[in-house]
């Protein structure tokens, strides 16, 4: 079992979750919400993504395996 750098029942993650989910850079992870591809909202300066939008982008990618387990 892997260790994920949030809660199992976070419906909520942070841009910095998100990076380490993915394995990239937050940055990327800020790029894709600036042109749309991952939605997300703004609590202040920080971002926070849906679990089931971050599902959808992990299966438009072809991560499945990513997909079945968030």
């Amino acid at each position: 079992m892997t260790d994920w750098p949030f809660p199992p029942n976070a419906s909520y993650l942070s841009v910095k979750e998100v990076a380490q989910v993915f394995r990239v850079c937050p940055k990327t992870v800020r790029r894709w919400i600036a042109s749309g591809q991952l939605p997300a909202t703004r609590l202040g300066r920080d971002w926070r993504i849906a679990r089931s939008d971050l599902r959808a982008l992990a299966a438009a990618r072809g991560k499945t395996g990513l997909a079945d387990v968030l």
